[in-house]
């Protein structure tokens, strides 16, 4: 170019049309996202575990949400764990296993979590070394842990957030509200009646879990519920539970014990429900309890087809594809008189863009007390244009 400006005349033009003729730079790129993995939480007794679960969710999609971290998914961080063998209590892995950790799963820094009482301390690992920690006071179940999740982020990583109004179902859209009338209902037996007009001995649709255990609920009568075992779930005349406005048909019973409602509580789950991810539904139902506490999941699941699906069956096969990549949890209810409504708007989707949520389940867990808890007319609609 130096060669150009020095030739008489013509130089300057020919100058000019080099410099047009070269490239512009390449835009600035932008800075690498900060690779991460949450490690399970831990507690310190049933009510505490719970606690954890949740608390691990609920930073896991704090973090997704902000732009400058790459999150590791909890499924894969939980095959790693299990694969190295490491055990997760109120101790931390030790710095060499935080090494091994950050290896397998290709993350530059791990968080740890532990819950005592309602108290949450977070711990932040960078090459196994710990690079902080901070602590928050987790609010009663009836209050969003949001702002506690978002005070205890931004101590550790100094991560920022912008407020918007969080309602479970949000009626001040008469488009939306439209939609929610008009739309069918998704959630498979929603009045548990099924296997009634059908006269079947239990409903398929549904599924009790008991630890390892799992089964469809039984249909009972009146006498068969009033003498209905613990920890068993059935489908029951709804007048047993004694509520003058809603004593027709049956509806879901759910008897816990003492032990099972202090350790791993008792839970019953929808069969799938096709879902379009992105868009919004709309969760309701209405539920009875006694003394137990009610927390219903909505989980979304992606199509994943690897190394860990079991090929022994077709139907094997096609169930272990279905991988968990979505949970939104309703606020816990607790004992009340007689049926209340429970409701939440939520949208499936996934953080990996090639795993979209494509099924969910509604899964009922009750825990902490021991006593019965009914649930009846189930709804899931899509409320999204």
């Amino acid at each position: 170019m130096m060669k150009c400006l020095l030739i008489p005349s013509l130089g300057l033009l020919a100058g000019l049309a080099a410099l047009a003729a070269t490239p512009a730079p390449p835009p600035a790129t932008a800075p690498a996202k900060k690779t991460l993995a949450v490690l399970s939480f831990s507690g310190t007794d049933a009510a505490s575990r719970d606690l954890a679960d949740r608390m691990r969710f609920a930073v896991s999609q704090k973090l997704s949400r902000d732009g400058a971290w790459d999150r590791k998914d909890n499924v894969e961080v939980d095959n790693a764990v299990s694969a190295l063998q490491v055990t997760i209590d109120q101790t931390d892995p030790s710095a060499a296993e935080m090494v091994k950790l950050a290896k397998i799963l290709e993350v530059d820094y791990v968080i740890t979590g532990h819950v005592k009482g309602r108290t949450l301390t977070l711990t932040m690992y960078q090459g196994g070394v710990a690079g902080g920690s901070a602590v928050a006071e987790i609010p009663p179940d009836k209050e969003s842990p949001r702002l506690a999740v978002e005070k205890v982020l931004t101590d550790l990583a100094g991560v920022s957030f912008q407020h918007i109004r969080e309602v479970e179902a949000d009626k001040t859209d008469p488009a939306t509200e439209a939609r929610w009338a008009s739309r069918p209902n998704l959630a498979p037996d929603p009045g548990f009646e099924e296997a009634a007009a059908k006269k079947a001995a239990d409903s398929p649709a549904w599924g009790a879990i008991l630890g390892a255990s799992r089964y469809a609920p039984k249909l009972c009568d009146a006498a068969g519920a009033k003498a209905l075992a613990e920890d068993t779930v059935a489908i029951v005349p709804a007048s047993v539970v004694g509520d003058a406005a809603n004593a027709a048909g049956n509806c879901l019973m759910m008897r816990v014990s003492k032990n099972v409602a202090e350790n791993n509580g008792l839970a019953c789950e929808s069969i799938w429900i096709p879902v379009e991810a992105g868009v919004k539904y709309r969760f309701a139902a209405q539920y009875h309890s006694t003394g137990p506490t009610l927390r219903v999941f909505l989980k979304g699941f992606a199509e994943q087809n690897d190394e860990f699906v079991d090929n022994s069956t077709p139907e094997r096969a096609l169930e272990s594809t279905r991988r968990e990549y979505y949970r939104a949890q309703v606020l816990p209810r607790g004992k009340n008189r007689a049926f209340e409504a429970v409701e939440m708007d939520f949208t499936p989707s996934s953080d990996k863009k090639d795993l979209p949520i494509r099924w969910m389940r509604v899964d009922f867990f009750v825990y902490l007390s021991a006593g019965d808890v009914f649930l009846d007319n189930v709804v899931v609609k899509k409320i999204g244009p």
